[in-house]
């Protein structure tokens, strides 16, 4: 009885622990704003997200490991989230009747950047657009989005 119950409490300390990706949160991550989000030196990713968003969800593990990488490595890449729930960012929602820019790439201007849908993963080099992972931008965003997270942890 008494192996059973330690047993029993190793496994649900080991729940618990493997539990931490799945308490990850966007909100946890270093935020950006539309107006900013070509301001920062260097190169960064930016993941648009939004709450209640099942993409969004379906992303959030690679993320999560991707953040935690960024901590261990310093050559790695930063990683920012932009929430476009909120009121500061919604100018970057693309609406149904406007076209997509066709600008949006190598873009020093922070207004020819919209987005389609969420997930939507942006990389940014020396102020400029370079890349985007996106519904609009690729065949299978969350799919492209987990390949392009685990590339760069190798």
């Amino acid at each position: 009885m008494k192996r059973l119950l330690i047993l029993l409490i190793i496994v649900i300390s080991l729940g618990s622990l493997t539990g931490c990706k799945n308490n990850f949160s966007y909100d946890d991550m270093d935020k950006v704003t539309y107006e900013t989000l070509l301001n920062l030196p260097g190169s960064y990713i930016v993941v648009a997200y939004q709450a209640d968003c099942p993409n969004c969800e379906k992303l959030k593990e690679s993320v999560a490991d991707y953040c935690k990488y960024v901590e261990k490595h310093d050559e790695a890449m930063p990683i920012y989230a932009i929430n476009v729930n909120l009121a500061i960012n919604k100018k970057m929602l693309l609406k149904s009747t406007e076209s997509y820019p066709s600008n949006m790439l190598n873009t020093k201007d922070y207004k020819n950047i919209k987005i389609k849908a969420t997930p939507s993963i942006m990389v940014i080099k020396n102020k400029t657009l370079i890349k985007v992972i996106s519904d609009y931008n690729t065949t299978k965003p969350v799919t492209e989005g987990n390949n392009y997270f685990k590339e760069l942890m190798k």
